[in-house]
């Protein structure tokens, strides 16, 4: 049997055994807290739509935190642009000595009638406004110096909006490029009614007659010069005189004859402002409108002439 002292004596050679030394950890330096990441607030943008000889379709889209007091949109043709040094021009007046092109519109967030079209956008809410003539010009919630004047067609142009979202910060868009869509000549060829409102000296007849109702030259400008401020029987006007213009100059009447019928059937023997106080809902005329606007535009039809 083994001795006891023997098992426990040191082995020869064999060192003792070195209980472990445990350190005690120093305290690290505060490491401060990573900021949160900041989050990213999208800004207004912008998207082409769709294009006529005279106006171009530009749709508007609120970022995260919306547009409650409406937009803005400038535009001028993308040859200015250019000239600028792809830049946009250092003041906003209208007309502008860098790029005579420049103009602008202002979208209100403030309805002021039911007939209006509402610009405050919610967050990620989108709209649809035409830059020309026809819809810059009839809308009571747009004010623009360009108003009555068409884009040029078969142009080019550049097009940016910009916005306060509901923490008052000013959003603005990218630029985007997009063109007018071409014109033809000749007699047959249709003019927006933005054309007949500035060219009196061109109306091809003396008088018309708007539903029962047959109006002077002289009182169809003070019509013409009247904006809609959403009446919609107005806005329907403004478009049926120009048609009827359109087709006493000679254009084919065949894309909207039916329309024109329609139009002078809702009117009736209603007088229209500033001539007398007649009224119809935007609402009820928007459809008739929207056909005469494409006839007059040049969409449909034989299109629109070489202004």
């Amino acid at each position: 049997m083994m001795n006891p002292a023997a098992f426990s004596a040191q082995l020869p050679n064999r060192p003792l055994p070195v209980p472990a030394v445990r350190s005690t950890p120093g305290l690290r330096p505060a490491q401060p807290p990573s900021p949160a990441p900041t989050p990213m607030v999208e800004p207004v943008t912008i998207s082409y739509q769709t294009s006529a000889a005279s106006n171009i379709a530009i749709s508007v889209t609120a970022g995260q935190t919306g547009a409650p007091a409406g937009f803005s949109i400038q535009w001028m043709t993308q040859t200015d642009y250019v000239a600028l040094g792809s830049q946009w021009p250092v003041t906003f007046q209208v007309p502008n000595a860098q790029a005579p092109s420049f103009c602008k519109a202002n979208f209100s967030g403030i309805v002021p009638s039911s007939g209006c079209i509402p610009y405050n956008l919610h967050p990620g809410q989108s709209v649809t406004v035409a830059i020309g003539d026809d819809s810059l010009y009839d809308s009571c919630a747009v004010s623009s110096p360009c108003s009555g004047a068409p884009l040029l067609c078969n142009t080019a142009y550049v097009f940016r909006a910009f916005a306060l979202d509901a923490t008052g910060q000013l959003r603005v868009s990218d630029t985007i490029t997009c063109a007018t869509s071409p014109c033809i000549g000749g007699s047959s060829c249709t003019y927006s009614q933005g054309y007949w409102r500035n060219h009196p000296n061109a109306w091809p007849v003396t008088s018309l007659t708007l539903g029962t109702v047959t109006y002077q030259a002289a009182e169809l400008m003070a019509i013409l010069d009247n904006p809609a401020r959403g009446n919609g029987l107005v806005i329907l006007t403004h478009q049926l005189i120009a048609a009827k213009l359109n087709i006493a100059n000679g254009a084919d009447p065949s894309a909207v004859q039916q329309a024109i019928t329609d139009g002078d059937n809702m009117i009736g023997a209603l007088v229209v402002p500033p001539i007398g106080n007649g009224y119809l809902a935007p609402g009820q005329t928007g459809d008739l409108t929207e056909t005469l606007t494409e006839y007059n535009e040049g969409t449909i039809g034989p299109g629109h002439c070489n202004d």
